[in-house]
């Protein structure tokens, strides 16, 4: 009894830094995205019904599996300004995550909202540089990004926007672009392109819980093509892997015989995109992702709608001239 006990507290323990953490998604746009200033609004559903162990099956840590169900439906902020060789943005996500697990061992019904842990991140660019700086044609903006505490959190639930108490994240990302064609991606048919991303989260420990979550590794590549002069269409692939959670300065987390969550996880999803302009200075993405291999992970889909508008250099302050 003692031990079913200590295994549910360390899965749910777990569970709170699979379950609260940002979604991995495909956006990859900051190699190509022109000068000037946007604000995004990221519009995002996310659902999951069951819990993967390390061979992709149902997880063998829980009993229940079958009333098991993730949900998550965010809204993420997203100013971006865009120079010639640098980009800065911040991302703020709002929303709602919810888990229904009520005959499931180390996982109860609970909810979390409003606001999740804000990102701030800075990339340097070669677009707009020399062919020296540009080998091969291909456009790349390296960047850091660093996540703060700021959202909803509660240790006693498994429910969490925010990471908790000193959970802060670095990111070390690469972005890139490969266009083969010359000139606009737009205006006439089967303009093809490759874009893709890879990055590292290095995160910290969260001292309210005495767990510091693993560190995990995203990667994406897209290729697409233009449809006539305002719409691209591609599909994406997406993964992670993802470190064990580490406990007390470094230990590792037990495991036990079973299989969960505080193991190595991974994850692999694909689907479509689409990137629309309505006008000139407002235009639309969307995305649809389905996991299709998953393992110490949840699995399920992910579909997002990524509102833009866009003021080019010639409309703000520092665009102006005399």
């Amino acid at each position: 009894m003692v031990s079913r006990i200590l295994k549910s507290f360390v899965v749910a323990m777990s569970l709170v830094f699979v379950l609260n953490s940002s979604p991995a998604v495909a956006g990859h746009f900051e190699a190509t995205i022109p000068q000037g200033l946007w604000m995004e609004v990221w519009m995002f559903h996310i659902e999951s019904n069951n819990l993967t162990g390390s061979k992709g099956g149902d997880s063998k840590a829980f009993v229940g599996q079958d009333n098991f169900k993730f949900r998550l439906n965010q809204i993420m902020l997203r100013p971006v300004l865009s120079g010639k060789y640098f980009i800065f943005d911040v991302q703020v996500p709002i929303g709602k995550m919810k888990i229904d697990g009520s005959d499931v061992i180390g996982v109860h019904d609970t909810d979390s909202a409003y606001l999740g842990d804000i990102k701030v991140n800075a990339w340097i660019r070669n677009e707009n540089a020399s062919a020296a700086w540009r080998p091969l044609g291909i456009n790349m903006a390296p960047g850091i990004g660093v996540k703060f505490p700021t959202g909803s959190y509660d240790k006693k639930r498994l429910a969490n926007l925010g990471g908790g108490h000193d959970q802060y994240d670095v990111t070390l990302d690469f972005r890139f672009s490969k266009f083969f064609f010359e000139g606009n991606p737009f205006g006439e048919s089967w303009k093809w392109a490759i874009e893709g991303d890879v990055n590292y989260v290095y995160r910290f420990e969260n001292r309210a819980v005495d767990v510091k979550p693993g560190n995990v590794f995203n990667w994406n590549i897209g290729v697409n093509t233009s449809l006539g002069s305002n719409l691209r269409v591609g599909w994406d692939l997406v993964g992670n892997v993802k470190e064990y959670d580490r406990k007390c300065g470094g230990g590792k987390l037990p495991t036990y015989a079973y299989d969960n969550l505080s193991r190595w996880g991974s994850k692999v999803s694909t689907g479509p995109t689409m990137y629309w302009i309505l006008t000139q200075n407002f235009h639309l993405g969307a995305v649809a992702l389905v996991d299709i291999d998953a393992r110490n992970q949840t699995k399920g889909y992910m579909g997002y709608l990524r509102w833009y508008y866009y003021w080019d250099n010639s409309r703000l302050p520092w665009g102006k001239k005399g």
